[in-house]
């Protein structure tokens, strides 16, 4: 039920009140106080959604109650009730203090008390609505500008990461692409340029777009290199069974397909074997496959086969923080090493 609260000095118009709205005591819980030191401490305890107030009153004017219910109570919407012949100072007073309406004395029928009432509970619904729309505006702002700081502090950080292995691979590529192809025919410079591409965008596919795990990327990765009707062979087992970082699983998910692009580029048959396990310090990558025998066959020269394999084992030992390799029996091995830690220093 809404709270109306009335203030007049006077005991007759208090008592016009109390008359004028006893149709309304179901609708409204209507309080009459003469004194307005008795309403401050009302109001002090009790929501008030209307101030109905004398303005002309001996020892606190309604504009100084009017000022203190402002601080007291600053939703509550405020009438004013003077004499006709104070009209002008009314009038002066509206322009300081929030004065939602002005009813002036003398007055005989209900509705023109009731109606500033209902007009004054109107308003004081459509501020609420206001206010807490702002608020929940406010609120969910804020909210926004709390994920997009925490967004670009994790665009940054992955920005940085990226820029890092980015100029390291650039760097590898130039240096091993780029002084052997001036002799090279037009197939053979195609070939490279289309290895440079493919590992680029390969590089992108991995660091910019995060998959779900480590164990979807090495699915997708053995969808990709393993298709046993053409005897191409690509086997993963994962002996860790933890979560891995994104920053290592990155690394770890594009080093293995490196290895399997490598074979791909280089032969028409491989055998590749990856397995990844873990310690206390190090997430450990064994890769074996075969290399070098006419079983593989070739598909591309001993010049860029030479080539693309030099470059990968650089993006290897680059993209690791320890590499060890060795070779027996044209089956080469590979330990690729990755510290465990939230992010590579």
């Amino acid at each position: 039920m809404e709270t109306i609260v009335f203030v007049d000095n006077d005991s007759k118009w208090t008592a016009n009140y109390k008359r004028m709205l006893t149709p309304f005591q179901e609708e409204w819980n209507c309080v009459y106080f003469q004194h307005p030191e008795d309403a401050m401490e009302y109001m002090s305890s009790h929501p008030t959604e209307v101030l109905v107030c004398e303005l002309d009153m001996p020892v606190m004017s309604g504009k100084e109650l009017f000022e203190m219910v402002d601080m007291l109570s600053p939703a509550t919407v405020k009438i004013g009730i003077t004499q006709v012949r104070d009209v002008a100072s009314s009038l002066e007073m509206l322009n300081q203090i929030k004065i939602y309406k002005l009813i002036l004395k003398p007055f005989f029928v209900a509705e023109d008390l009731v109606f500033p009432i209902r007009e004054a509970l109107r308003h004081y619904k459509e501020n609420l609505w206001h206010e807490g729309t702002i608020k929940k505006a406010e609120k969910k702002l804020q909210e926004l500008n709390q994920e997009m700081e925490e967004l670009h502090k994790k665009v940054d950080s992955k920005k940085q990461g990226h820029d890092r292995i980015l100029d390291a691979m650039r760097g590898i590529l130039e240096a091993n692409l780029s002084y052997p192809v001036a002799d090279f025919d037009i197939e053979r410079k195609e070939l490279v340029k289309d290895f440079c591409a493919d590992l680029m965008q390969e590089f992108f596919q991995y660091y910019m777009y995060e998959k779900k795990n480590l164990i979807f990327y090495l699915s997708y990765l053995k969808n990709k290199f393993h298709h046993p009707g053409k005897s191409q062979v690509f086997g993963i087992r994962n002996k860790f069974d933890g979560e891995v970082p994104v920053s290592v699983m990155n690394r770890i998910a594009y080093v293995t397909f490196l290895v399997g692009y490598l074979c791909e580029q280089c032969l028409e048959r491989y055998h590749i074997e990856n397995m990844l396990e873990a310690d206390e310090d190090m997430y450990i990558l064994h890769i074996w496959y075969g290399w070098g025998t006419e079983a593989y066959g070739a598909k591309v020269g001993p010049e860029v086969q030479k080539l693309f394999k030099r470059t990968i084992r650089e993006l290897l030992r680059a993209l690791s923080d320890r590499m060890a390799e060795k070779s027996e029996n044209k089956i080469y091995a590979l330990n690729l090493y990755f510290k465990r830690e939230e992010e590579r220093q």
